[in-house]
């Protein structure tokens, strides 16, 4: 009986974690709620965990809800949570980036699994913007909903990156 109250204790702690992330950011009731929401929609499409109040962590990767009103996401959960996600410099090496909005903007996206399809985040499906930040030389692969190839990015280290590419065509991506 133990176990339960520890899972619940912990959860607990988790909730009033994330409580204070978004107090500290300034974000109304009503845009935490909105906030939390969007997370949830997140995990019950793509999987993983949640770790801070707007972020999401894979196996081989996370996910960042930009806040409401603000351009570029940041994880609320970060040591400095002041530092926005705005380029592909804040795309760690070894992975492939994408946002939701063109130039950067919006929910961020990161993923290294080479072994796998990842899948775009539902309601990705105009503008956008990515960046290949892996080892020199490896393309990331994108595909349509029949896993058909859409689109090969250029060799990491050789301009690979779209600040204004399409999601719309694009269901899953290969990382390399």
């Amino acid at each position: 009986m133990a176990a339960p109250a520890a899972s619940a204790d912990t959860t607990r702690t988790k909730a009033q974690t994330f409580a204070a992330q978004v107090a500290a950011a300034g974000l109304s009731a009503g845009e935490a709620t909105a906030v939390q929401a969007k997370v949830d929609r997140y995990i019950d499409e793509l999987g993983g965990t949640q770790t801070s109040a707007n972020r999401i962590a894979f196996d081989g990767g996370q996910l960042i809800v930009a806040l409401p009103g603000e351009k570029y996401a940041r994880d609320l959960g970060a040591a400095k949570s002041d530092i926005s996600i705005q380029s592909p410099s804040q795309c760690h090496s070894k992975f492939f980036c994408g946002w939701k909005g063109t130039y950067y903007t919006g929910d961020f996206w990161e993923r290294s699994a080479c072994n796998k399809y990842h899948e775009i985040p539902n309601g990705w499906n105009s503008g956008g913007s990515w960046w290949n930040n892996q080892t020199n030389g490896t393309v990331a692969r994108m595909y349509n909903k029949s896993y058909r190839l859409v689109y090969q990015t250029p060799p990491a280290g050789q301009d690979s990156f779209d600040p204004a590419g399409d999601w719309g065509p694009v269901w899953y991506v290969k990382a390399c």
